[in-house]
């Protein structure tokens, strides 16, 4: 018997009620939050000063279930935090790593203060968003474990305002990194090596904070860096040379300024085909502007306030300025003058020593410290003591018209290089006091070359390695460094011509005044033994004989013999610097030496009684 229609309607909506009432169940069983996760976010309602701006229900119980603003789960658990930018203040739970769950955590632009929780063990966490608030410490296990991050900004934070910080090392477990963003942070102290292991990373923004020391050589390994931002650091700023950055091949946009970077830009930054703006004003870079630069098709070039030399290229960049450094002309594709270009080379083969380089401006040498001219064209080079290093470089062969370099007591190494000795009217070349190493070149004997005190050659001290050379010998000290020079444009050490060696001018003086001494030292004695001999008996001496020394005499000494001929016996004494008298027989002779004086003379006849005519 088939039931009434009447009956089946009821039934109908009976099943109906049912059905309704079992998914209203299942939805509340599946949707509540996990406990954990809403008293945390309760806590981060309570830490707020404005809560009333996150517009939470008061009641509300069920943050994934009655999806609260700002709010997002999967099933129970709370999986992102978006707050940016609703002028929130206050502080933060200090267990918020206990929303295990969290992908996302999004809190930029807010007034956020205190200390930034640890996230510690969020295994899942993907992006955080922390920039533009006002957090004052950060704890050193952080970023421990977390595996999944690929977005992490703490710009314009200052933390740990009186010590400043770095990234600890638990940031290098976090591989699959790649916008890492932490400008004005308060970041100090050298850069992590950990970083340039980071092959995931494409932005590096690090500006404004107080990093020092060089860019760690982990950088060449193989990054893809696409924007790299190290500029404007406090404190004096990063330092080094910038070579490691010419192996970033991805590098898109690469700001250093505002450091203290220096040497060369190198050939190599040719090689970063894909730079777009290359920022390096502010730092104190040299030598010439390479080719390969000049060549890349960038948008944006800043070379501003550096200490670049030599001659402007023509640039492709779209936009480019480079005002402030030490270019030798205004215009560019202006050449420089030939000298100048040569002294540059020699400049950078010193490795650009900054005394040197502030004062070697423009395009007159003349007027460069340490250099002199002659008729407009450099005849000297006259550094001594002026701490330089490097090596010496072969194009000072093309200044024909040097006749003086003096280089003395300087750290310069390497060799001599063999193309200085066809600089035809050099006299001088002083380089003592270094670390040259050998061979030496054969210079022509009219050069006199110093390079007494370089330990790396023979004996440790040499003059002019030239048999002919008839100045500067081994052991002889250089000539005065420091002496006033004249000629154009000269400083103290300079000097339009050098001077000719000092000591064959003084032996010249000298050995005529000590040959007169010694005669009248001879004579006075000799006289008056004469004059007392004739008062007593007229007695001509026969001879005298002055014998040169005797190598083989231990005294090596210089001995005169006066003979008498009434005898005919004779007798020597030798005696350092004064004169004696002795008997023997009947005879009398007497021995004078003079110290290392030898006079060839043979035999001076009469010569006693010539001193007596000439004394009456």
């Amino acid at each position: 018997m088939k039931p009434k229609i009447a009956d089946r309607s009821a039934m109908r909506k009976h099943h109906k009620t049912l059905v309704l009432a079992l998914f209203s169940l299942v939805t509340v069983v599946f949707s509540a939050t996990d406990p954990n996760d809403f008293a945390l976010l309760q806590a981060f309602r309570g830490g707020l000063e404005n809560p009333e701006l996150l517009e939470w229900p008061a009641n509300g119980d069920d943050p994934c279930g009655q999806s609260w603003k700002h709010v997002f789960c999967s099933g129970s658990r709370v999986t992102q935090i978006q707050v940016q930018d609703m002028s929130l203040k206050g502080v933060l739970p200090q267990n918020l790593n206990q929303l295990t769950k969290l992908q996302r955590l999004g809190l930029q632009k807010n007034q956020f203060t205190g200390a930034l929780p640890s996230l510690s063990g969020l295994s899942e966490l993907q992006s955080v968003y922390l920039d533009a608030n006002q957090f004052d410490s950060i704890p050193s296990d952080c970023f421990d474990g977390l595996v999944s991050l690929q977005f992490l900004a703490l710009d314009k934070n200052n933390f740990n305002a009186s010590t400043g910080w770095s990234f600890p090392e638990g940031l290098q477990g976090s591989a699959q990194l790649t916008n890492l963003s932490c400008m004005f942070c308060n970041l100090a102290g050298p850069l992590p090596y950990f970083l340039g292991n980071l092959s995931s990373l494409q932005n590096l923004k690090l500006s404004g904070n107080n990093l020092s020391g060089e860019i760690p050589a982990s950088f060449k390994r193989g990054m893809s860096l696409q924007n790299l931002w190290l500029n404007d650091q406090n404190g004096g700023g990063l330092s080094g040379t910038i070579d490691v950055v010419t192996t970033m091949d991805s590098i898109n946009v690469l700001w250093l300024h505002g450091n203290q970077f220096t040497g060369t830009i190198p050939e190599s930054i040719g090689n970063l085909t894909v730079l777009q703006d290359l920022n390096l004003n502010g730092n104190q870079l040299v030598g010439f502007v390479p080719d390969s630069l000049a060549e890349m098709p960038l948008e944006h070039l800043d070379l501003n306030n550096n200490q670049l030399m030599g001659p402007i290229p023509n640039f492709k960049a779209t936009e480019v300025s480079y005002a402030s450094n030490a270019f030798c002309q205004s215009t560019p594709g202006v050449p420089c003058a030939p000298e100048v270009m040569v002294l540059l080379e020699f400049l950078g083969s010193l490795n650009y020593p900054s005394r040197l380089v502030s004062s070697w401006t423009g395009n007159n040498p003349c007027s460069w410290l340490g250099l002199a001219c002659y008729n407009g064209r450099v005849n000297s080079i006259a550094l001594p003591g002026n701490n330089l290093s490097g090596t010496l470089s072969p194009s000072i062969a093309k200044l024909g018209s040097l006749t003086q370099i003096k280089l003395g007591s300087n750290n310069l190494s390497g060799q001599v290089p063999e193309n200085w000795t066809s600089l035809t009217s050099l006299k001088t070349l002083d380089l003592s006091t270094n670390d040259i190493s050998p061979p030496l070149p054969k210079f022509a004997g009219t050069v006199n070359v110093v390079t007494v005190g370089n330990p790396l050659l023979a004996g440790g001290s040499h003059s002019n390695p030239n048999p002919s050379t008839e100045s500067g010998s081994s052991g002889s000290p250089p000539s005065n460094p420091s002496a006033p020079v004249k000629g154009t444009g000269s400083s103290p050490g300079d000097s339009s011509e050098p001077t000719k060696p000092k000591r064959s001018s003084l032996v010249g003086i000298i050995a005529p005044a000590a040959s007169v001494a010694v005669i009248a030292i001879l004579a006075i004695p000799l006289s008056i033994y004469c004059y007392k001999k004739r008062k007593y008996t007229f007695q001509a001496p026969s001879s005298l004989v002055i014998h040169p020394r005797d190598p083989s005499d231990s005294d090596s000494a210089v001995k005169i013999v006066v003979a008498s001929n009434t005898t005919g016996s004779a007798s020597t004494t030798a005696r350092s610097g004064s004169a004696s008298r002795y008997s023997s027989g009947v005879g009398e002779s007497h021995v004078i030496e003079a110290g290392n004086l030898v006079i060839s003379v043979q035999v001076l006849r009469n010569t006693c009684w010539d001193l007596w005519i000439l004394g009456t």
